[in-house]
């Protein structure tokens, strides 16, 4: 078989400290890390990693997250073709994120062992691998954790830019599920240090949040919760 070429996409704006413990979990498990710097101040320093990762600065704000990871996949794609690569994973991490030793492996061997074009990580304990299939609302301890998932990159999957901070997930979950599934894996739960801190410390992007959730009706008829 040949080599599967690995990408991690990892926004990212000031919190430097947890950038760089992000980083250090998964730079050994992939063969590029592809960071998206928006208006951090300072930018984002890449020299640590002796470029083994790279850094795209992207002055957006209000900051649209859609953007960001479609624009970590498209370069993620164009390494992998660059690498003759016939198959690729791509690891999107939020920068709050910290995965195990084994995470980008452990995740890539399910999913490929299966038809699922996504895979995630159970968060709550789960022993039970389960493939989703229907675009429907399933248990909320089942659905995508949308800060540390894996694309099977050739697929072509993109968020949809729409939805600038909230529910791309959700439907990026639902349209994997109609493309051949999105798999939820047991045993490999990531630590996400952070959860919702830049809604709370910028109200505009709560707001924008409920506009993302009637964006998801519109498409969709209904929403994942």
């Amino acid at each position: 078989m040949s080599h599967t070429f690995r990408a991690a996409v990892i926004p990212a704006r000031d919190r430097h400290d947890l950038l760089t413990e992000c980083v250090g979990s998964v730079v050994d498990q992939v063969d590029q890390v592809i960071i998206i710097d928006n208006l951090s101040d300072p930018p984002i320093d890449v020299e640590q990693w002796h470029g083994r990762v790279g850094v795209v600065r992207i002055p957006l704000d209000p900051p649209n997250i859609s953007t960001f990871w479609n624009t970590g996949i498209a370069l993620a794609d164009a390494n992998a073709h660059r690498a003759g690569a016939d198959q690729w994973d791509i690891a999107v991490l939020n920068s709050d994120v910290v995965v195990p030793a084994g995470w980008v492996q452990t995740l890539s061997t399910a999913m490929r062992s299966t038809t699922a074009v996504l895979a995630y990580p159970d968060q709550h304990g789960g022993r039970e691998q389960l493939l989703h299939t229907k675009a429907t609302p399933v248990d909320l301890r089942q659905r995508i954790t949308g800060y540390a998932y894996l694309l099977r990159g050739e697929t072509g999957l993109r968020l949809d830019e729409a939805m600038a901070w909230w529910y791309s997930d959700d439907d990026l979950d639902w349209r994997a599920r109609e493309q051949g599934g999105a798999l939820l894996v047991p045993g490999i739960p990531v630590d996400h240090r952070c959860p919702n801190e830049a809604m709370d410390e910028r109200p505009e992007l709560t707001t924008q949040a409920g506009r993302d959730r009637e964006t998801f009706a519109r498409k969709w008829g209904r929403t994942p919760w």
